[in-house]
């Protein structure tokens, strides 16, 4: 049997869909810094059955007592959605969507030592350009 190379992943960085793929940043948090490691780039197809295959992993993990369900926000109905954006995501010129995963500081006059303990990862081969 062939050996199959396997990737670990601490973290996930920015996951984005520019040019009708998306594209999911494997971050590292083994040095001073967080930084981007490889990137997962994925048909939207490809991406909808990885969806479909994590939430039914989800539901055993859930039914086998491993992980709990998320509690529902207070004043939420069962199965309601939120009617805005989260708040981590950006739309951005030219059809691209961007969504920040790691953390960061609201601004940089609010940034203190602990909230910039765990930055955002950088990337050799990705900016924020078009």
């Amino acid at each position: 049997m062939d050996v199959v190379p396997e990737t670990f992943v601490d973290a996930f960085g920015e996951i984005s869909l520019k040019h009708g793929m998306i594209r999911i940043e494997l971050v590292s948090l083994s040095g001073s810094e967080p930084r981007v490691t490889q990137r997962l780039i994925i048909s939207l197809q490809a991406f909808s059955q990885m969806l479909q295959a994590q939430n039914g992993m989800r539901e055993q993990l859930e039914k086998a007592g491993v992980i709990r369900s998320p509690q529902p926000l207070p004043g939420a109905e069962p199965g309601s959605q939120p009617t805005s954006p989260p708040p981590a995501g950006e739309e951005m010129g030219g059809g691209a969507t961007v969504v920040r995963l790691m953390p960061q500081p609201a601004s940089p006059a609010a940034a203190t030592p602990a909230a910039t303990a765990l930055r955002l990862p950088k990337s050799p081969n990705f900016s924020d350009e078009q």
